[in-house]
């Protein structure tokens, strides 16, 4: 419980980091990439196929005995339209943070080594930009190495288990609990990274706190599922997750 607890403080207390000057350009910044990227690709995607459907039904006219139905055309194809802004909006929800994460892993270090210097006032090791972001670059790789096959092995499991009476009640849970060790895990890498901690000493300190990591990773992937939400959550689990990391795993300071 107490493990619990603390996912939940650190969550809160990002939210007043973030808000600090020192930090607030490291938020508002991917903020803005976030809004602008999914804004446009949200929209140029909606208006394409409305467009489509648009064009597609153009013909759909009827003349004589049957016109009095153009009305209920006319509603039905607005609705489909409607529909699918909607059904395209749940879509860039679920995959949207995927991609951006990857994109804007190198700015998500800024975030975070500014986070860590800030809390431990020990400074990071020199280091080019360049350099930088090809270490953060190679890094996103190596946990996305590290999570494919898995999520591919579980979601088989999960698969099987979904057709088996009664337990199969338990397939979404596992498969929102692996999501949630995943994601708590990507954000409290950030600061494993920054100090040029190995990838697999970051998952051994990780096991020592599992409820803490397990619980803030599917906050904030419930965070993450609601749309727009899903834009700003990002900067906030950086900061809970460096914080978490600095002094909670770091072999340093334990």
């Amino acid at each position: 419980m107490t493990q619990i607890t603390d996912a939940l403080n650190y969550l809160r207390r990002s939210l007043s980091l973030a808000r600090t000057p020192g930090l607030r350009p490291y938020v508002i910044i991917p903020l803005i990439f976030n809004i602008l990227v999914f804004g446009g690709l949200y929209w140029l995607s909606g208006s394409w196929i409305a467009g489509w459907i648009a064009h597609a039904t153009a013909g759909w006219h009827l003349t004589g005995f049957w016109s009095f139905l153009n009305g209920g055309i006319e509603f039905l194809v607005n609705a489909a339209v409607v529909l699918v802004w909607i059904l395209l909006l749940g879509l860039f929800a679920s995959i949207f943070s995927i991609g951006v994460q990857l994109i804007a892993a190198p700015f998500m270090g800024f975030l975070a080594e500014k986070v860590d210097t800030q809390v431990t006032g020990v400074p990071m090791n020199d280091e080019s930009i360049p350099a930088m972001i090809v270490r953060t670059f190679k890094r996103e790789l190596r946990k996305t190495w590290y999570w494919l096959w898995r999520a591919l092995l579980i979601l088989f499991v999960v698969g099987v288990i979904y057709f088996i009476p009664v337990i199969n009640v338990l397939a979404s849970a596992i498969w929102f609990l692996w999501s949630g060790w995943l994601l708590g895990m990507q954000y409290i890498d950030f600061g494993a990274d920054n100090r040029q901690v190995p990838f697999e000493v970051m998952l051994e300190r990780l096991k020592t706190k599992r409820w803490l990591v397990l619980t803030f990773g599917a906050i904030v992937l419930g965070l993450t599922m609601i749309p727009l939400v899903n834009l700003v959550i990002m900067p906030i689990a950086v900061i809970a997750g460096t914080l978490i990391w600095v002094e909670q795993l770091s072999p340093i300071e334990n």
